[in-house]
């Protein structure tokens, strides 16, 4: 097996990903990149986040750091480094007492370990909807969050950092008033000192009454490799656990860990 090492060793940055259920986000790219493809922020004086002018410029800021590391978790890499990495599913009581886990630990070669697609109908459908017999939460991956569509129906304001985030400066975002389908509401944390976006957290709002659970979220973290390049560094959703006739019983949290870190790997020319 190839030498691995720990991601401790390299700066932490965090970052909220996709689920559908169960699923996050990964992935890697420069600074220049991501500002090449991610649509520019704008404020808008009809928005409920209107910012005023003075402050709108230290909003902008924000969003520019952040959007380096939206952009990384979504790039193709041509030397992908060797993961070690772990996944979990945890079934959990109302009060989110462990009653049931299950690990499973696997290396892969990619930036990308916990990656999955976004859906085109988040703007027709919403956040959470149902699909014969199974309900399907989706969260604002990185992917998701710089397109032109999320930004379009979400606004952005500047907040303070308090408790956890102490220090860091949060970019929250909400959907807009108008917005009656279910939707996500989060924070992008970035650290002012270094202008890295460490984490985003998110829930849903307008959810169906019988998954509108107050503990059901969903948040991801990034580490940054010494070679260079962003990787998922634990990320996790927690959802409503729901019985026959959507009887609410407990939560169901899926979520991944990466553990160490091996050299990159070249793609084989086909």
């Amino acid at each position: 097996m190839p030498d691995l090492l720990a991601p401790s060793t390299v700066r932490t940055l965090r970052i909220a990903g996709l689920l559908v259920w169960l699923i996050g986000l990964a992935g890697v790219a420069t600074k220049t990149a991501a500002q090449a493809r991610l649509p520019e922020l704008k404020t808008r004086a009809t928005t409920p986040c209107e910012i005023h002018p003075e402050t709108a410029a230290e909003t902008a800021d924000l969003w520019l750091s952040a959007q380096a590391a939206l952009a990384s978790s979504t790039a193709s890499d041509s030397n992908p480094p060797l993961l070690l990495i772990q996944k979990w599913r945890r079934t959990l009581t109302r009060s989110l007492s462990l009653i049931y886990e299950r690990r499973d630990t696997s290396l892969v070669t990619t930036r990308q370990p916990f990656g999955t697609k976004t859906p085109s109908n988040l703007e027709r459908v919403g956040y959470v909807q149902r699909m014969f017999h199974s309900v399907i939460f989706y969260g604002p991956d990185p992917d998701e969050i710089i397109t032109e569509r999320f930004l379009r129906q979400h606004c952005f304001r500047r907040v303070p950092g308090t408790g956890e985030t102490e220090g860091l400066v949060g970019l929250a975002f909400d959907p807009l008033p108008r917005q009656s389908n279910p939707d996500v509401s989060g924070t992008l944390w970035i650290d002012p000192k270094t202008g890295a976006l460490r984490h985003v957290e998110y829930g849903w709002t307008n959810p169906p009454f019988w998954a509108d659970q107050g503990k059901a979220r969903g948040r991801t973290d990034f580490v940054r490799l010494a070679e260079g390049g962003w990787v998922t560094q634990r990320w996790y959703i927690r959802l409503p656990k729901l019985a026959e006739g959507y009887d609410f019983s407990g939560y169901v949290e899926e979520g991944g860990e990466l553990l160490a870190v091996g050299p990159p790997t070249p793609r084989r020319k086909p």
